[in-house]
């Protein structure tokens, strides 16, 4: 009991919840939204953020509250261009772009240091980044950053953990039905990426995959693993 109160002693209220979440309740629970302000999105490369999580980005901005978006790796300038249409689709109005090769982040000590310096700056409520087992280098890779960055930095904050490569067992649910449109085409501007594969139908189908779980006739909802115990 002395090691549960000091593991709680100081956290996030919603932390608590995610403590107590599994023992109320048997379903997955359905998010109406971010219950925080500030939120940084953190993408490996230039399209995971909005096939990943664009429709709760799109309903957190939409709520009036403030996202920003950390891309880590530089892409060519033709897809550097589509993230710029993208996340302004998306709503988020201050954007961080890092010049890192792809698959270049594992063990890269100069990118921890500059996603570290970027967390500092943005002092972010909560963070969005690939879910901790996502099948590709660079996703592990920031997966990594964050969790040794999050035991040395006095910050605070709650980590929603989403899938672009594997599906992931979540444990919340945000329903995107009226985001589904915009996060469609905040895709759409990605068109080296849908050239060598559909993202539209892959996002599509497992949104309304975990619609239909949840309940019949939802259509579309994004599914998103909280982790934030295991950054603490």
């Amino acid at each position: 009991m002395e090691k549960i109160i000091k593991r709680l002693k100081n956290r996030h209220l919603f932390r608590l919840y995610e403590y107590i979440q599994p023992l109320i309740n048997y379903s997955i629970p359905n998010e109406d939204s971010i219950y925080v302000d500030k939120v940084l999105a953190i993408a490996p490369h230039q399209d995971d953020e909005t096939v990943g999580c664009a429709g709760t980005l799109i309903k957190h901005v939409k709520s009036g509250k403030h996202l920003e978006i950390v891309f880590c790796t530089n892409g060519s300038q033709t897809r550097m261009e589509e993230s710029k249409k993208a996340v302004e689709i998306i709503g988020s109005k201050k954007n961080h772009y890092m010049h890192f090769p792809a698959r270049s982040l594992s063990g890269n000590k100069d990118f921890k240091e500059s996603l570290g310096a970027i967390l500092i700056s943005v002092k972010p409520e909560a963070v969005f980044m690939p879910f901790f087992f996502d099948k590709h280098n660079d996703h592990i890779a920031v997966s990594w950053a964050i969790s040794k960055l999050a035991k040395k930095m006095d910050l605070n904050f709650v980590v929603y953990a989403y899938s672009v490569w594997s599906p992931l067992n979540p444990n919340c649910l945000f329903d995107i039905r009226k985001e589904w449109d915009v996060k469609r085409q905040a895709i759409e501007c990605y068109k080296t990426q849908l050239a060598t594969r559909d993202y539209i139908k892959i996002a599509q189908g497992l949104n309304q995959y975990w619609g239909e779980i949840k309940e019949r006739g939802m259509m579309y909802q994004e599914y998103i693993s909280l982790w934030s115990k295991i950054f603490k």
